[in-house]
This record gives C-alpha cells, sequence and structure tokens, in this order.
C-alpha cells in the first residue's frame, strides 16, 4: 500500500471513528460514486410496572442503542451496489451483547428499482407502516408482525410516480422470527421462533401528492409461509403462515394534521383442526406543530381465535405526546389504556402480561444520529 493510499484510508477511518460523536457526520466518506454513512439512536426509557420489565411487575428504567453501516458504490451509470448493517443493544436482562436487527447487500438500478438479500423485514410492512408511530403502547395488532425482520429473504422494490411495487421470495430457515407473542396471551407454542421451507410476499400502494392537507397513501400488502416437514424440523413445526394488511394514511406524520387506519388478518395453520387467527383494525390520528410538539393517539381492536373452541379480544387507546428539541433530540411521554380487553387465563395460557387489560405509561429521551 502506498503511502498516499495508506493516508487516505487513516483519514476515513478516524472520521468513521468520530461520527458517533457528531449528528452531522451521518455521512463519513463520499467520493467518486463510493459512499459510507452511520445512522443511529441511544435513548433511556422508565416504564411503568404493568410493562412487567423487571422484578414482579415494578416500575424500572431500561436503556437501549441502536447502529446502522451503510454503503454504497457505483458500478455504472445504470446501478450501484448496496450494503447496509444494523445491531441493536439493550439493557434488558441476561445476554446484553449486539444483536443484528437488518443486514443485507443489493443493487440499486436507479429509477428501475431496487434489488436486496438478506435480513429484513417482508414486504406487507409497507401496509401495516401506516399505524406503526407509537413507542411501544400501541400495536395492539401490527406489532404481532412488523417487527419480524427475517434473514433469507429476497426482495424487489420499485417507487416512482407515486407508485409502490415489492415482491420477496422466502428460503428456509431455523429458528426465525414470524408472529410474536406480544402480549404472553397465547401458549408457548406461540413463542417467536419457527422452521420456515419457504414463502413469498408483495405490496402494492399508490400515493396521490397532494389531497387537501397532505399526501394520501393507499396501501395493500400479503405474505404467504410454508413451514418445514418431515426431518428438517428442529424447533416448531406448522403447515403455513398467511398474513394480508391494507392500510391508508393521510398526511404527513411529521408536519401537520396525520391520520391512518389499518386492517391485518393472519392464519397460522399447524394440523387438522389446530390453528390460530388474528385478526382486527388500528386507527390512529394526531397533529405535529411547527414547534416540535406532536401528539398521537386513536384506537386498536384485535380478535385471537383458537381451534374455532377458544377466542380471545384486545382492545387499546394509545396516547403519545413528544416534543422533539431539535432534529437529533427528542424526548416523550406516552400511555395506554385498556377499552374492553379479555383476561381470560384458559387462553392458549397460564398467565398474561398486565398490558392486556391495564394501563401503562412511559417517559423517555432519544438521541439520534
Amino acid at each position: 500500500m502506498s503511502p498516499k493510499t495508506a493516508l487516505k484510508y487513516s483519514i476515513l477511518f478516524m472520521a468513521l471513528g468520530s461520527a458517533g460523536l457528531s449528528a452531522e457526520a451521518a455521512t463519513v466518506y463520499n467520493k467518486n460514486g463510493t459512499s459510507l454513512g452511520i445512522n443511529g439512536r441511544i435513548q433511556s426509557v422508565f416504564y411503568s410496572n404493568n410493562y412487567n420489565l423487571a422484578g414482579d411487575h415494578d416500575s424500572s428504567i431500561h436503556n437501549s442503542a441502536r447502529f446502522g453501516l451503510r454503503g454504497k458504490v457505483r458500478i455504472n451509470k445504470w446501478a450501484s451496489a448496496l450494503a447496509y448493517a444494523q445491531w441493536d443493544m439493550n439493557s434488558t436482562g441476561e445476554g446484553n451483547g449486539a444483536k443484528a436487527r437488518e443486514q443485507y447487500v443489493g443493487v440499486d438500478f436507479n429509477s428501475y428499482g431496487v434489488l436486496t438479500a438478506g435480513k429484513f423485514r417482508d414486504a406487507s410492512y409497507y401496509a401495516e407502516s401506516v399505524t406503526d408511530n407509537y413507542e411501544q403502547a400501541a400495536g395492539t395488532l401490527q406489532g404481532h408482525f412488523d417487527h419480524s425482520r427475517r434473514p433469507g429473504q429476497f426482495m424487489y422494490t420499485y417507487e416512482n410516480y407515486g407508485f409502490h411495487g415489492q415482491l420477496g421470495l422466502q428460503t428456509a430457515q431455523d429458528r426465525v422470527a414470524l408472529l410474536k407473542n406480544k402480549f404472553n396471551n397465547l401458549g408457548s407454542k406461540y413463542k417467536d421462533s419457527w422452521d420456515i421451507d419457504s414463502g413469498f410476499s408483495s405490496a402494492l400502494g399508490y400515493t396521490f401528492d397532494d389531497v387537501w392537507f397532505g399526501p394520501l397513501s393507499v396501501r395493500t400488502g400479503y405474505s404467504y409461509i410454508k413451514g418445514q416437514t418431515g426431518r428438517d424440523i428442529k424447533n416448531r413445526a406448522f403447515i403455513n403462515f398467511k398474513h394480508a394488511a391494507a392500510g391508508i394514511s393521510w398526511g404527513n406524520i411529521s408536519s401537520g394534521f396525520y391520520a391512518a387506519a389499518l386492517y391485518d388478518y393472519c392464519k397460522v395453520n399447524f394440523k387438522a383442526n389446530d390453528w390460530l387467527e388474528i385478526k382486527g383494525f388500528e386507527i390512529s390520528g394526531g397533529y405535529a406543530f411547527d414547534s416540535g410538539i406532536s401528539i398521537l393517539t386513536g384506537y386498536e381492536a384485535a380478535w385471537f381465535e383458537e381451534d374455532r373452541s377458544e377466542t380471545h379480544r384486545i382492545k387499546r387507546i394509545p396516547l403519545l405526546l413528544k416534543y422533539k428539541l431539535n432534529p437529533n433530540f427528542s424526548i416523550w411521554s406516552e400511555a395506554g389504556f385498556n377499552a374492553g380487553s379479555d383476561h381470560k387465563k384458559d387462553f392458549g395460557a397460564k398467565k398474561y402480561t398486565k398490558r392486556v387489560d391495564r394501563s401503562v405509561f412511559s417517559i423517555g429521551a432519544r438521541y439520534t444520529f
């Protein structure tokens, strides 16, 4: 390596090492079609006792951090290669090391779309994202699915002239995310670790640029996952998983008025007369003021049905008040209220978290870069 080249790389690594100290240093290198950037966040949150994050329903403070690294290099005038990785680190429980959140490589074909391969959410999240704007007191319905960043996926995404389209393929994976037992109201067989054989996901949507006070977006998504069979099974067997979502949003969540609605449905088939069905809706509305203060609330209802023999419903009202002091630092207060949830100890599990039918409360602060 020549002295000139060595100096170039030394400057690059020094920039990367110091970038986390400055919010303005998101892009640490950008020259001749090659770029390197970072992003992430650091936060501390106080959770009320009904979150059940410590002891016997004790209140507690938890801190966490997230770090992402993105690279892109131009191949020719039609395409660029890209890569992204992001890790989560938190103080909850044992094993507090970094955990991969997203990891993928791909090709950006400019106006002709993006092709990626790796670990990320499937295409159906495009529809669910319209109501995924709270911290942790919401997501009664889509919270069971939208967290699932599964490895082993291919995804093609095209977005242009207001149109959005996605098509993804899922390859075989052991012990991966599929359905989250968010409220501990389901049995042990619904823990989030599944053996997948194959599958696909898709999304379609269109956004009208300016309808009175903001953009109007209509979205749909569908996923189908086939479970492993025979000797391939290592953890949790199932026949198939079907998930459909439809969402609509109006306005901009970060400026002015915003309203959104989501319908979500899924069914997991285990064997004859052994299945779980989850369906329901979420609505939300709020306003973001120029001062940096924003408020968001809504109503969420989900119905759980197991083998047509047991049913369970969760109904919640979330409320989020946030103050963005500047583009990088924000504080918030969030609450969730019961609006008629069941509390049946004989449904799927012997123990629920108190989040199902009691109020929760949190206060947090976050620095984002």
